[in-house]
């Protein structure tokens, strides 16, 4: 897949030093998006960069923000974080498209579609016509950009792969972690069919705890009325949920772990993935292209969703140790120099 390299976009879109840059972070609320936001947040806090202008905290993604959110001034680059890209406002207009539903292939679309409604229908034709419009697509991942030409072809020459930006950990926990607690950081949706997989996770749990004779526990970042839901509460014996947890507490969750475990089948990233590649925590999750990429050497990969396929995967990762790689791979200054056209400091 021959997609624009970075150098081109770099040189070809270097900003003029005296207009402002318009960034649109609206929707970033929980998940990723915020994750994403936090991160461009600790970037502008170490550059100091006058002239970033952050438009859209708190603001649900709404077609009365949309209109409102276009500027009649020059700006060098309007830059639209939440899959919706600018249509009206000057400046070299970048997209950040960030959510797989918007690209689902025609057999993912019969499987969920019906989960989905008309609303993400007329999200997903948004989000593709504006794309249109947009001087540079940016995509997380491979997969991600396999999508997006599959669904919008004539995006090719302006679609730049650049994987999320994400911080190292301040500092490695001198605590041990539990060797007997796993997480599994996923949010619950209708159309993910997570009473499947987690059930298949619990079984595997029970399987490794009878044979090794360790009480395993796999710490669940959903509610109890989720499970609930999803007819999990009271029917698994080793998945204890936690609620939806925020960035800070998710990572002492994940220092605590011995493991994680990410058992979702459509992503455009997956923070979770990356986070744990960075705290050299292994993961166990389907073996598949998108998962190789992002959790990289820490993958620790099952071929089928069958839950002694999972068992083995676990039972391989409690066992597995890695060491941090030296360079990180979502270096966030690096990312956030080259999105927003700002001087790279010296590390």
């Amino acid at each position: 897949m021959d997609v624009m390299n970075e150098s081109a976009v770099t040189g070809a879109m270097t900003p003029v030093a005296d207009r402002p840059v318009l960034v649109d972070c609206a929707g970033a609320r929980m998940g990723g998006a915020l994750r994403f936001l936090l991160e461009l947040d600790g970037h502008l806090a170490r550059s100091g960069h006058p002239n970033i202008r952050v438009i859209g905290r708190d603001q649900a993604i709404t077609p009365a923000w949309l209109a409102r959110r276009e500027r009649p001034g020059r700006f060098a680059r309007a830059i639209a974080l939440n899959n919706v890209g600018f249509t009206l406002t000057s400046g070299t207009r970048y997209v950040l498209l960030r959510n797989a539903l918007h690209f689902l292939r025609p057999a993912e679309l019969e499987r969920i579609g019906s989960w989905l409604g008309p609303r993400m229908s007329r999200q997903t034709r948004i989000v593709r016509q504006t794309a249109r419009r947009a001087d540079i697509v940016i995509v997380p991942a491979a997969s991600m950009a396999e999508r997006v030409l599959d669904a919008v072809p004539e995006l090719l020459s302006r679609l730049v792969i650049r994987p999320h930006p994400l911080s190292k950990p301040d500092h490695v926990s001198t605590r041990p972690c539990e060797p007997h607690l796993l997480l599994c950081p996923v949010l619950f949706s209708p159309w993910k069919s997570m009473a499947t997989v987690l059930h298949l996770v619990d079984q595997a749990v029970s399987a490794l705890a009878t044979e090794t004779g360790v009480d395993l526990q796999v710490i669940v970042t959903a509610t109890r009325e989720e499970a609930a839901a999803e007819g999990l509460d009271g029917h698994t014996r080793h998945l204890q949920f936690v609620g939806r947890l925020a960035p800070q507490e998710l990572a002492r969750y994940q220092n605590r772990c011995r493991a994680l475990i990410y058992p979702t089948r459509i992503e455009s990233f997956g923070y979770p993935l990356a986070e744990a590649r960075l705290a050299s925590v292994p993961v166990v999750a389907l073996d598949i292209a998108h998962n190789r990429d992002i959790a990289g050497p820490v993958l620790v990969p099952y071929q089928r969703e069958e839950a002694a396929e999972i068992a083995a995967a676990i039972h391989r990762a409690l066992n597995s140790t890695f060491a941090p790689e030296p360079v990180n791979p979502f270096d966030p200054d690096h990312y956030f120099s080259w999105l927003l056209g700002t001087p790279e400091k010296a590390a």
